[in-house]
């Protein structure tokens, strides 16, 4: 959504219930410029990958460019057109071990490895146990100190798949997440050896990203980006 200037917290939030999508972006043009903020139905969120990618291709469609830098109070965020894909780059976030979790344990899950970023992450032995996981939303958001709750493992070669739990924000389970790969990018990179990977997010709808290392600090996310994104300007 492309405002002429940032109204307040909760009319903000009043729009973004309004248009009753999981993350709505919201953009403020100043000379030539562009400042993003995401806000779910319930909250403001500090990072939203899928809403940055949605936005920048709206602009670049709407600016007729190739490239749109996004300005936020959590960094910048560079978006292109590559082809028939669109490609951002974000932060790669150092995980920190957890030794254990008595949540994680009361949702019956055994993981092979859990670490910790902005991020909660439990790493489970097959891509079968991820999809067949039954969340119980009101135990997840009872996590502490963590944003969300992903489960994660190796899928094809070359490839992990995930899911992201959010109930805290209002988002019982995500569609798509591109930040959520900021904690998953730097592991599976390390574990697989590689510097590409493919990624589907076994979500009802799915979602599909590629990855490239592009430095110890940052990685690249390409991903097809639906026509039916649209950039609503409210003056």
């Amino acid at each position: 959504m492309l405002l002429d200037q940032w109204l307040s917290d909760q009319a903000l939030l009043t729009l973004a219930k309004e248009i009753a999508q999981p993350v709505t972006s919201f953009i403020v043009e100043d000379n030539e410029r562009h400042h993003i903020r995401w806000f779910s139905m319930t909250s403001e969120i500090n990072l939203c990958g899928h809403g940055s990618l949605g936005a920048g291709a709206a602009l670049i469609d709407r600016l007729g460019k190739r490239e749109i830098l996004l300005e936020s109070e959590y960094g910048n965020i560079t978006v292109s057109q590559q082809g028939d894909l669109y490609q951002m780059e974000l932060p790669s976030w150092k995980a920190k071990p957890v030794k254990s979790n008595s949540i994680i344990n009361a949702l019956g899950l055994s993981p092979i490895d859990v670490f910790g970023t902005r991020d909660l992450v439990a790493v489970l032995d097959s891509e079968e146990a991820v999809s067949h996981f039954k969340p119980d939303f009101d135990l997840i958001s009872e996590i502490e100190d963590y944003h969300g709750f992903i489960i994660t493992a190796q899928g094809n070669p070359g490839e992990y798949v995930l899911r992201y739990f959010v109930p805290k924000v209002g988002i019982p389970e995500d569609i798509a997440t591109g930040s959520a790969q900021c904690s998953l990018a730097p592991y599976w990179f390390d574990k697989m050896g590689a510097t590409k990977l493919n990624v589907r997010q076994l979500s009802r709808a799915g979602g599909y990203f590629r990855l490239e290392a592009y430095s110890q600090e940052s990685i690249l996310i390409s991903a097809h980006v639906k026509k039916r994104t649209e950039l609503i300007t409210i003056k």
